[in-house]
């Protein structure tokens, strides 16, 4: 067999990728925008970018397709790889600013992947006002999740603006060929069959420990048996549809929006109630979410919420050879009639509840059996959701990029289905939020964002970050300072 067929596509990361290519709706890009203090030189920001795909092997590679793409691709290292080819700078006009930066980085996520080639590209976009600049890093979800798209950027930053002459150098540039679809067609049938002898070989292990179990301890064997197929069966459950009677419909496009608070507001939240910091930010999304429904006029008792469940350091994590280590809680989320402190305890509880889930460790066997599902099924269910929410630890110290310091990160993400997505980013001590709000389900995405900067702004004690960062307002206030910042000064019914 040809050596240069890469490996297939696995689990979620074939999921994502099928769903994405199957349906404009479910449209799966993950964008890291780094804000910069100036702009880089740009040799040396090139040099950085090429060492980041040596170091990471599956942005030298191309998606391979087998007969009639009835199996999921093969990433294999391309033999065209070009670097010029994703990678860009432009200049924002004389008069852009944050707003345009924004609509750039949405046309980037809205504009589709060339099919046959490494799946991201990259884009320098200097003009931004005080000479700052942008680096702006688009990645289809099924090569990286939100911890993967970090991991990726501690390689391609530097933890001063000299460069480290003790870094390790990077790995040379990998082999490659070109391969026939006679010969992916071939691989595709030997992983699945070596896929059949595997399951083949578990089952009969499960099987026979089944039946020990059966003899030497019935009740807990049938007990956790139970337990089992019951968990399988809420984790696969598609519900009717979406909670929210104001963000209904969903459509092919959406547009972004971003705002940060200082990390130590919420930090101290969360430890005055003895909860966590996604605890907190889960309630804050609770609490916007009510007041923006109140806007219009009505009181909803819950909203269905995704989140991302981190699967990284379990006993079956595939993260050292898959791009995402994942799993997705689906479950109803209380917004109104609840105190902040009621708002963390419940986000507490559901999560430690779907994590302990015996079929949230079974996301990669799950997704490999929707491989059957029709794609038009698997985007009703993730249209089901109003808000995906995700909690994205970074680094706590000041990196830099080709020798300039970074000033701010902001994760914008399609919204793959739901109304919103909400997610954060810690950096060097401030929580910065990017959200993306669908076109047909918000129509107001100004006000959802001033709802939500409410929302934080209550949990936090009224520190809050402007929508624009280069707005007159934009410097963050003082967490110890009592004067409430612009978004906070009306706290929730």
């Amino acid at each position: 067999m040809n050596d240069f067929v890469g490996t297939q596509l696995r689990g979620w990361d074939a999921a994502t990728f099928r769903t994405a290519s199957g349906d404009p709706t479910m449209r799966s890009t993950v964008i890291a925008m780094t804000v910069l203090e100036s702009a880089p030189d740009w040799a040396r920001l090139r040099s950085r970018i090429e060492r980041l795909t040596l170091c990471v092997p599956a942005l030298r590679m191309r998606p391979l397709y087998g007969l009639m793409g009835i199996s999921a691709p093969r990433l294999a290292v391309d033999p065209d790889f070009d670097l010029d080819v994703h990678l860009r700078r432009y200049r924002l006009p004389s008069d852009g600013g944050w707003q345009e930066l924004l609509d750039d980085a949405r046309r980037m996520s809205l504009t589709d992947f060339d099919s046959n080639r490494p799946l991201w590209e990259a884009a320098l976009v200097e003009g931004l006002p005080g000479g700052a600049a942008a680096f702006l890093l688009k990645l289809h979800h099924s090569i990286a999740d939100g911890q993967a798209t970090v991991l990726m950027g501690l390689t391609l930053f530097e933890f001063a603006a000299e460069s480290d002459p003790n870094e390790l150098p990077a790995p040379p540039a990998p082999e490659a060929e070109d391969v026939g679809l006679r010969d992916v067609s071939i691989a595709n049938m030997v992983d699945t069959l070596h896929r059949g002898v595997e399951l083949a070989s578990t089952s009969a292990r499960a099987a026979a420990v089944f039946a020990k179990g059966t003899v030497t301890d019935p009740v807990g064997t049938w007990t956790q048996a139970l337990q089992t197929v019951t968990s399988i069966g809420r984790v696969a459950s598609v519900p009717d549809g979406a909670l929210s009677p104001v963000m209904v419909g969903r459509g092919t496009t959406y547009r972004f929006a971003a705002f940060s608070l200082p990390f130590a507001a919420m930090r101290q939240t969360a430890k005055a109630q003895g909860m966590s910091v996604n605890d907190a930010f889960m309630a804050a999304i609770a609490r916007g979410m009510d007041l923006y429904h109140r806007r219009h006029g009505v009181v909803v008792d819950e909203l269905r919420v995704n989140v991302p469940i981190s699967l990284r350091g379990d006993a079956g994590d595939r993260s050292g050879q898959a791009a995402n280590a994942v799993s997705i809680a689906r479950f109803p989320l209380a917004i109104a009639g609840l105190t902040v402190g009621e708002h963390m305890e419940q986000a507490h509880a559901l999560v430690e509840h779907w994590r302990d889930e015996p079929a949230i460790r079974l996301a990669d066997p799950l997704a490999e059996v929707s491989w059957f599902v029709p794609v038009p099924m698997l985007a009703h269910a993730a249209q089901a959701s109003d808000v995906t929410t995700s909690n994205v630890p970074g680094p706590p110290m000041p990196l830099f990029l080709a020798g300039v310091r970074v000033s701010a990160v902001y994760p914008l993400v399609a919204t793959i289905g739901a109304a919103v997505n909400i997610t954060m980013v810690t950096y060097d001590g401030t929580a910065y939020i990017g959200l993306s709000t669908d076109d047909r389900a918000v129509r107001d995405a100004v006000d959802l964002v001033d709802d939500l900067r409410a929302g934080f702004a209550e949990v936090t004690g009224g520190v809050v970050g402007p929508a624009d960062p280069y707005s007159a307002d934009s410097r963050l206030p003082d967490p110890d300072d009592d004067t409430p910042s612009a978004g906070g000064e009306d706290p929730l019914p």
